[in-house]
């Protein structure tokens, strides 16, 4: 049985949605339960072990519009039963198809936060994510929350979204021991309004005395500037930009715990990564981030400045550390890759005896 993906974030993406694409194909690719095929608007020379198909004719001048709308020819003349959309779309078209269509939905921020959006970008999110969540067969998403938005924005039938948690690839690279940080607390994001980083800064900056380091590390994003000006004058506070995943994964290892102090998240995955090296975390008490965190994370009110700085000096306690890093073994299990394949599994077996 044939089953397609949207393979633009598989090749071309090195972050979040990339990540969930190459987590989920080749996960199911190694169970081998059926046959997946990846559609790729542009041919690139990335060897895969699965069949990949890209446009030919006058497709090859037009891949957006071949993946958004005229893949839907293609897929009929491969006999593709099913075609699973990674990245909040499938192609425009598709219904009137006998092509079931499944649509992962990762967050609804565009709606939540349109003034980060340009009124082009806003004008075409909104009338993918119109599309997908009224002709997708089955909507998946990685949190209650994001659940909850489609249903609030769209209308959406309840009965037609499924709520599957994101997973970690496994990364087989090296971690070194740092010695040259000394102690310090980490932060994983991208310096963008929305991450929360500058109020983070003046948490820290607020506490006096501390012999411990924040360490930023992330995306330069439209903040960026203003939070070097306001850690300027704190030696405590170190930035890292374009960090690769092995020196992220040092800097995961040794780190005391981590924060994360974003406003809103569709899931939040740096809290599920902490947590893969066994550190704690401190996030905000919005959207998404309690369902990643569960009881081995403390909470803040993200724009609450106070908040921020008595989560900071609680979780300087190691002994309480202790007691919330005692519960990672149990949280990280709801996230655990196999069972949350096999729930995709079942999904696409459904439709298909349907």
């Amino acid at each position: 049985m044939k089953i397609g993906f949207d393979a633009k974030r598989y090749f071309y993406n090195n972050s979040g949605l990339g990540n969930y694409a190459r987590w989920l194909v080749d996960g199911l690719a190694e169970r081998k339960k059926f046959d997946y095929h990846l559609y790729q608007p542009k041919e690139v020379s990335q060897k895969v072990e699965l069949p990949t198909h890209f446009p030919t004719g006058i497709g090859k001048a037009t891949p957006s519009l071949w993946r958004s709308k005229f893949v839907c020819s293609r897929l009929e003349n491969d006999k593709i039963r099913i075609f699973h959309g990674l990245s909040n779309e499938i192609p425009f078209g598709i219904h009137k198809t006998a092509i079931k269509a499944v649509v992962t939905i990762h967050d609804l921020i565009n709606k939540r936060y349109p003034e980060n959006y340009k009124t082009i970008d806003r004008i075409i999110y909104n009338k993918k994510l119109h599309y997908a969540q009224k002709h997708a067969v089955k909507i998946i998403t990685p949190s209650i929350q994001t659940k909850q938005d489609i249903i609030k924005f769209y209308g959406t039938s309840p009965d037609k979204i499924e709520v599957i948690p994101l997973s970690l690839t496994p990364h087989e690279i090296e971690v070194h021991t740092d010695s040259n940080l000394g102690e310090y607390i980490l932060c994983v994001s991208s310096f963008s309004k929305r991450k929360n980083i500058l109020r983070l800064v003046e948490a820290f900056n607020s506490l006096q005395n501390i012999p411990i380091k924040l360490v930023l590390a992330g995306h330069a994003g439209d903040t960026l500037k203003s939070v070097k000006s306001l850690a300027s004058h704190n030696n405590n506070i170190i930035l890292k930009t374009g960090a690769n995943q092995s020196e992220l994964n040092t800097l995961y290892k040794n780190a005391l715990f981590c924060i994360y102090p974003s406003v809103f998240e569709g899931f939040g995955i740096p809290i599920l990564e902490a947590f893969s090296f066994g550190k704690t975390v401190a996030t905000s008490s919005s959207s998404s981030m309690p369902e990643v965190g569960g009881n081995a994370a403390i909470y803040f009110e993200p724009e609450n400045t106070e908040s921020i700085a008595q989560a900071i000096n609680f979780m300087l306690n190691s002994e309480l550390r202790k007691q919330l890093e005692q519960n990672i073994p149990a949280q990280l299990q709801n996230f655990e890759s196999n069972s949350l394949l096999k729930r995709y599994e079942d999904i696409y077996s459904e439709l298909i005896a349907s």
